[in-house]
């Protein structure tokens, strides 16, 4: 299964080696550095240099300068249209562990772990494109939030429910009916969701998400977005008592 996930991954990667370090890669650099001061403060010379720097600051304690960038990136990319494609090869890592935790798709219509790679490609290029211009403070997590939950609702129905429970009093304050097809994963993704209904505090539902939903650690959320585990524990039990209170 992980031989046929890498024939995308691969595929990905030689596609932005010939890409990334070229004329219109520098270009597109130079004009999102022109209206971004934080893209500018990395100092880098291209698009592939830049995503480098991305993934090399995720776990590292002076990295908390990558999710303001992205963010940048995600905000600007109208500037030139390489910018979104080096979005998604940032992103990669983060969408390996999105399809690890979904099973590589099993209960859906792939063939194997490579045809469902696929489709995660091509449904986070949609997020991308679909949410340019938009001001996200947490574009990494938002981002793989809402590819992972596209993905989930292709598959949702042929799913057993997954190991987290969604206790009865939460079913009540929330008035959510239970259905066969519908799994207690995807009950606590509806709800949290549903921000405004419940009104949750954006940060808060995101740590929620990534974490109950998206089934990421405090280690693997606090790479992601440069805060503290205590921190991000302190705000997933914000959110936990909001939603019973």
């Amino acid at each position: 299964m992980r031989g046929t996930l890498s024939r995308p991954i691969d595929q990905l990667t030689l596609d932005w080696r010939a890409v990334s370090r070229g004329s219109e890669s520098k270009r597109a650099l130079h004009l999102l550095a022109d209206i971004e001061p934080d893209v500018a403060s990395t100092r880098a010379e291209d698009l592939e240099e830049l995503v480098s720097l991305l993934r090399g600051a995720i776990g590292d304690p002076r990295g908390d300068w990558a999710p303001r960038v992205l963010q940048a990136m995600l905000r600007t990319q109208s500037v030139h249209p390489l910018i979104p494609r080096a979005i998604l090869q940032a992103l990669l890592p983060g969408l390996v562990t999105v399809a690890r935790r979904l099973s590589w798709g099993s209960g859906g219509d792939w063939i194997d772990g490579g045809t469902f790679f696929s489709d995660l490609i091509t449904t986070t290029w949609e997020v991308i494109t679909e949410w340019c211009g938009e001001d996200r403070p947490y574009a990494l997590l938002d981002l793989l939030s809402a590819v992972r939950c596209r993905m989930r609702r292709q598959i949702v129905s042929r799913r057993s429910a997954r190991e987290i429970a969604v206790g009865p009093e939460l079913d009540r304050r929330l008035g959510i009916r239970r259905s066969s097809e519908i799994s207690d994963l995807e009950i606590l993704a509806q709800a949290i969701e549903d921000l405004h209904g419940n009104e949750l505090d954006p940060t808060d539902a995101a740590v929620l998400y990534g974490n109950r939903v998206l089934g990421l650690s405090m280690t693997e959320l606090a790479k992601m977005t440069g805060r503290s585990r205590r921190f991000l524990a302190d705000r997933r039990r914000r959110a936990e008592e909001q939603f019973c209170a």
